[in-house]
């Protein structure tokens, strides 16, 4: 599978299990269930290999925004329940265990 195809899996995977759509995600929306699937989609594309650089072009938003996000998601995902149990059902279905 090549970086395109993951991309396009993991964000449609995102986008599913946080009911939030891709335009959405994509957007600069402040609203929690939408920065959360951004937070999860930023997340997934690290953990299966995407740089930094790669993730903030695929998205259209900066490094500095990404690099943010990785260094916050566990804070992030600590107070969140809602959170916690997206991640957990998409590394299921992604089968990222």
């Amino acid at each position: 599978m090549c970086k395109s195809e993951i991309f396009a899996e993991i964000l449609r995977i995102v986008s599913k299990e946080t009911e939030i759509s891709t335009d959405d995600i994509f957007s600069n929306s402040k609203e929690t269930e939408v920065v959360d699937a951004r937070y999860l989609l930023v997340r997934l594309l690290y953990e299966n290999g995407f740089y930094p650089s790669q993730i903030s072009s695929h998205i259209r938003k900066t490094k500095r925004s990404v690099n943010y996000i990785l260094s916050n998601f566990s804070d992030r995902l600590r107070g969140g329940k809602m959170l916690r149990i997206q991640y957990e059902n998409i590394k299921k279905t992604a089968g990222n265990h």
